[in-house]
Formats: structure tokens, sequence, C-alpha cells
């Protein structure tokens, strides 16, 4: 069934609440077709169950993950196959935001599987997610906690926040910097976020104290931002634990289990082990398992590290440490480039220009599957061009 060659893949997209929409919708630009009046948040390109893509066979389009499932060994390669147990072992994503998504982290794969057995209604997979988000023009996020002494200054510039948590709780935080000290102050935090008027009472004063400030800094800029998303909700608060990145086309960064994050406007890459599993933390109406939260964070602290790695004029790697992808990004100028699969199963995604790909010509918008079965290939730019392919890292 499969063949020595490669596969042009049909995506889906998930029209998530906080998608770009209209004419500014981002998502029907890069595949081509006119915006409706809906969100368009992600296109998923991979086979998770919750919303596989298809491969075209014979120019009949079947399901990615039960044509897996039938030829593992000829589309994942036999290494890939047995290590991840018959299953495409990443999923690539284009996510545009036009609103702030939840500030969430996960779990990494034994806790995943912990919280997989004890409550699979709220959490249906048993994978752990870690990710990487690349800019396609920019992204605005929050990432990792900030160093201690800026959570500190943040309280000591709004009372509130001491006044909320306890003074006793931000006094043994002053005390006690540490990744431990931090635990307690922010699991305090989540912990009286279910006093609901209190946290109204306390996001309303941070509100007004803000808003009388001829010049906002941009934490206060975003607070108002986020108030005037989610209104009364945590993650107003979780914010000024948290640094503020902002990302410039072609910078990235990548969050390992256990990192909270949230993006929050933008347009982006994103690749990630096989799941689509999320412990919530606030910005949003949706399930938040404080005590689970409390547990998988690993509360590290600091600046994080934007990655990418420019190894010649055509391409940037983007290696983490996660097992189940490895990254590029391709610029092509009338050129020709010469890949070897090394045995196992590669995605292409095209984000500008036009590509032939063995012969197989792909356009802006457009995805292949390049089997393991298929060695070597060859990608030729027909206009310049830019492509993310992703592989299984070594």
């Amino acid at each position: 069934m499969i063949k020595q060659k490669p596969y042009k893949l049909v995506n889906y997209i998930q029209n998530y609440e906080w998608g770009t929409k209209g004419k500014d919708a981002f998502i029907p630009k890069l595949l081509g077709f006119e915006a409706e009046e809906k969100p368009y948040a992600e296109v998923w390109i991979g086979s998770h169950p919750k919303l596989s893509s298809e491969i075209l066979i014979d120019g009949k389009a079947s399901n990615l993950e039960t044509i897996i499932e039938k030829c593992p060994k000829e589309i994942l390669g036999e290494k890939v196959a047995k290590k991840f147990g018959n299953k495409l072992p990443f999923l690539l994503k284009i996510l545009s935001a036009n609103q702030a998504l939840s500030i969430q982290t996960h779990p990494n794969k034994t806790q995943a599987i912990d919280l997989y057995k004890n409550d699979p209604n709220n959490y249906p997979d048993y994978n752990h997610k870690p990710e990487i988000a690349i800019a396609l023009d920019f992204l605005k996020a929050l990432v990792g906690f900030r160093p201690l002494n800026e959570i500190e200054a943040n309280f000591l510039l709004y009372q509130q926040l001491i006044n909320f948590v306890g003074s006793e709780k931000f006094s043994e935080f002053t005390k006690d910097k540490s990744q431990n000290g931090l635990k307690k102050l922010f699991t305090a935090l989540m912990k009286k976020s279910l006093e609901v008027n209190e946290l109204r009472n306390a996001i309303l004063s941070i509100k007004d104290q803000i808003e009388q400030k001829s010049k906002q800094s941009e934490d206060e800029e975003l607070f108002i931002i986020l108030f005037q998303q989610y209104g009364i909700d945590i993650g107003l608060f979780v914010l000024f634990f948290l640094n503020v990145v902002n990302l410039k086309s072609g910078e990235a960064i990548y969050t390992p289990a256990g990192i909270p994050h949230a993006y929050l406007k933008g347009n982006i890459v994103e690749c990630m082990a096989n799941s689509d599993n999320v412990v919530r933390a606030g910005l949003t109406p949706k399930f938040k398992d404080i005590d689970q939260l409390a547990n998988i964070l690993t509360y590290q602290f600091g600046k994080p590290e934007l990655i990418g790695k420019i190894y010649d004029s055509n391409i940037t790697e983007y290696k983490v440490s996660a097992e189940e992808f490895c990254v590029e990004k391709i610029v092509l100028d009338n050129t020709d480039l010469d890949f070897s699969t090394n045995n196992k199963v590669e995605i292409i995604f095209v984000t500008e220009g036009e590509i032939t790909c063995d012969k197989l010509q792909i356009k802006k918008g457009e995805s292949v599957l390049i089997p393991a079965l298929l060695t070597h290939y060859s990608i030729i730019s027909i206009t310049n061009s830019t492509l993310f392919r992703v592989t299984v890292s070594d």
C-alpha cells in the first residue's frame, strides 16, 4: 500500500473561540480559502485520534492514524514503530491566537499515566506533551516563573496581592526565595482563588490602580487586556508570576513538562509529543485542578531561553530534549536540497511559496508525509519558499 514516495496530507481546523476570525484570520490566508465569521485557531497535522489528518493514496483520502496502524514499519520506520508503539510520535500544528489561551502546564509521562488512570474524564490522554512554539510573524506569551526578585517586586507594587494570599504567606516567601518557597506562595494563591468574592474585589482594586496611571507598564497593559477577555479570573494574578515573552519571526521557545505557559497573541508553528494533555491554571472557564497543578509544576524560575541554531544559510534547527521530534525551518531561494530520512518518518509543511518534493508539487498551506520507506528525497523550490520539516529525534 505504501510506496517509496512522498504523500500529500489533508489537514483539519479547530475553531476554538480564541482563534483569529473574519478578514484578519491567519489560517484561511495560509491555506488559501475565504474566511467565514468564525474563529480559526489551529490546524492539526498528524494522527492524533481527536483530529487526525488524512493521507492521499492514489487520489483517495484515508485516515492517517488508520493507515499507520496498518503499515507502521513502512511509514514510521522499524525503530520508531517499536519505540513509540506503532504511533506517530509527534503532532504538528499551526496556531493562530487573537486572544489568550489558558495558562497551562503539561504532566510528564508518569504523571500523565496516573492522571489518565485516576481521572479519565478530565485527562483523557495518557501521553506527556513537551512542545515547541516557533513564531511565524510574532508571538506574545507567558512562559515560566519570573526571577523570584521580580515576583516579590510585583507583590510589593500591588498590596492587594499580599492581602489576597495573606501577609504571613508572603513574608514566608521573602525569607525563603527558593523553588520550595515559590511553590508555597503559588499554591496559596491558587487555593485562595476559590474564594470568588475576595478574588473579585482584589482584581477590581488592582484594575482601578492601573487605570489611574498616566503610563502603564507592559504587565499592566496585559492585565487590562486579559480582564477584558476573561473578567474575574485567577489568571490575572498568575500574570505577575510569569515571564512575558515577545518572539519575532523565527524565534522559538520550548516548554517541557511542568513549565507554566500561555500563548497570548500571534501566529506560530507548534510541535509537540502526540498528545492533548493539559492541566490549566487560569484564563479559562474550563476545569482547573489546583491540587494536581501544584504537584505537576517544577517551579523552575528565571528568564526563558530562546532556541534555534542556524547551521547553514538555508536551515535553522530547533533541537530540544524531547525524543519525539526535532523541527527545522528551511528557507529556499531557487535552491535544491537533498535529504535523508534515516529510515524515520517525516512531515513537511510549506508556509510560503511552492516546492516540489520528489516531483510532487506542494504549495503554501500544504503538507506532505515522507514515509520511512523513502530513504532519500530532494526538494526543489519553484518560488522563494519557507517550509518546516519535522523529524524524529536521534
